[in-house]
């Protein structure tokens, strides 16, 4: 009998089945645990300001990172950029923009841990083993200037743990340290993906409290991939905020490649900022072409995967439709096995965004009132008919509105907390839009996150299975 012989795998299929693997490990253990999911970490350690003063417990055993040198720090979101900060790697024409997040990642055996870290008025978050002491964090005493601060964490007992030292904005990290006979040591990453996600404020982090919570860390927390988020707000495939690139612009300069690992996964989005009244789709659909061949020019055989555009409040149905159309035309034109484009507004299963709606915030709980005072002035239109609040307390009332106003009133007296939502027209908008009717609330960033999540998955099983 004769032998059938198979063709043997191309070296390419060969390094998608293996980068494949390490995705869907990745994904199973995040789905088993993950910072969005794990909750707090059951025994927190103390934490203690001391100012600029390293205490002497732990001043003997330094571990540097910076600028010159990561020692034995797994750094990702961004990289050390001018006065020791982590840029996000967005090159524009006003290189001032501060990173979504960056994450300092390393394993310890000791009962005292040290983070030297830089004055600001955002705060840093530790995890622990993969759980947040807090979901607040802590902010420095001193929040201006740029002498280093110390941060201690007291464990009350030695023992090996994963610590993560979290920083959004205009934080830093110069190093951590431990006391006399303890150690510091690289966290295994020989299986973590790493993934790099360009696009606008919706990726910087824009809307929820802490920008570390916004929709594309809540999906690579989700994955289980080490990602840099580098998001430009006001910006798309054809709009630009002033002095700064548009998408394509960021992707011919660079910016998928500023981070300190080249990226394994590539993901980008059809843009909110995009959906204007008179929008040119040629030129949105040229421009996003451009960036993809770009992408892909710079990374050969790396997965490309690109969402379609989210239906913000105070956006046309008509513009996000052109938006995301022609992102998907730019995507089909590509024409590459590796390149996917996600349907958002248009996914076949249903939009991710429905209705006319956000969260509302007052300035303070309500007391048998019949007004209030907004948080934010109102963006959308003046009505006194068209918007519904859904109370705290399960009441409704119709109310009235002025745009570019703080005030807002009601009949019937109404007893509530100062968190509440408004509706135009039914949807869930309400729940997933922040007060602004165009960024994610909290609640929002991780229901996008996880759409992001399943779907590029699913994106990514059928461009590399």
């Amino acid at each position: 009998m004769l032998a059938l012989m198979r063709p043997a795998a191309s070296p390419r299929a060969l390094a998608n089945q293996r980068l494949l693997g390490r995705l869907r490990r990745a994904a199973s253990r995040a789905a088993l645990s993950n910072p969005r999911y794990a909750g707090l970490h059951p025994a927190p350690p103390t934490i203690t300001d001391n100012g600029a003063t390293n205490p002497a417990v732990t001043a003997a055993t330094a571990y540097p990172c910076n600028a010159t040198t990561r020692g034995v720090w797994h750094v990702i979101g961004g990289r050390y950029g001018s006065g020791g900060r982590i840029s996000a790697g967005v090159q524009d024409a006003v290189p001032t923009d501060i990173n979504t997040y960056a994450r300092w990642e390393v394993m310890v055996d000791s009962r005292y841990f040290t983070a030297r870290v830089g004055p600001t008025t955002v705060p840093y978050r530790f995890l622990i083993d993969g759980r947040y002491v807090s979901l607040v964090g802590t902010v420095t005493g001193t929040t201006t200037g740029n002498t280093d601060q110390y941060l201690t964490l007291d464990f009350g007992s030695r023992a090996v743990r994963r610590i993560v030292v979290e920083a959004m904005r205009t934080g830093r990290l110069n190093g951590g340290f431990v006391e006399d006979g303890a150690a510091l040591w690289p966290a295994d990453q020989t299986e973590a993906p790493h993934a790099v996600f360009l696009g606008d404020s919706y990726v910087f982090g824009s809307g929820p409290d802490i920008t570390a919570d916004g929709v594309a860390v809540q999906m690579a927390d989700r994955l289980g991939l080490s990602l840099q988020a580098s998001g430009s707000g006001g910006t798309g495939w054809n709009q630009s905020a002033t002095s700064v690139y548009r998408f394509d612009q960021r992707i011919a300069n660079g910016d998928l490649a500023l981070g300190y690992q080249a990226p394994e996964v590539i993901f980008l989005h059809a843009s909110v900022n995009d959906a204007y009244a008179g929008q040119n789709a040629a030129t949105l659909q040229a421009n996003a072409l451009s960036g993809l061949r770009s992408a892909r020019a710079q990374f050969p055989g790396v997965p490309i995967v690109v969402f379609g555009c989210i239906a913000a409040p105070n956006r046309m149905a008509a513009t996000i439709t052109t938006a995301e159309a022609a992102v998907s035309a730019a995507v089909a034109a590509l024409g590459d096995p590796l390149c996917r484009f996600v349907p958002v507004d248009g996914d076949p299963g249903g939009r991710w965004v429905t209705g006319l709606g956000s969260e509302l915030r007052f300035t303070a709980p309500l007391n048998a009132a019949t007004s209030a005072t907004l948080a934010t002035a109102w963006p959308a239109g003046t009505s006194a008919a068209s918007y519904t609040i859904l109370f705290s307390d399960g009441s409704s009332r119709v109310a009235s509105l002025t745009q570019g106003s703080t005030a807002v009133t009601w009949s019937g007296a109404v007893t509530a907390g100062a968190t509440a939502m408004i509706r135009q027209t039914e949807g869930n908008a309400r729940f997933t839009m922040s007060g602004d009717w165009i960024h994610p609330s909290n609640y929002g960033a991780a229901y996008l996150g996880e759409r992001y999540a399943r779907s590029a998955l699913a994106a990514l099983e059928a461009m590399l299975g």
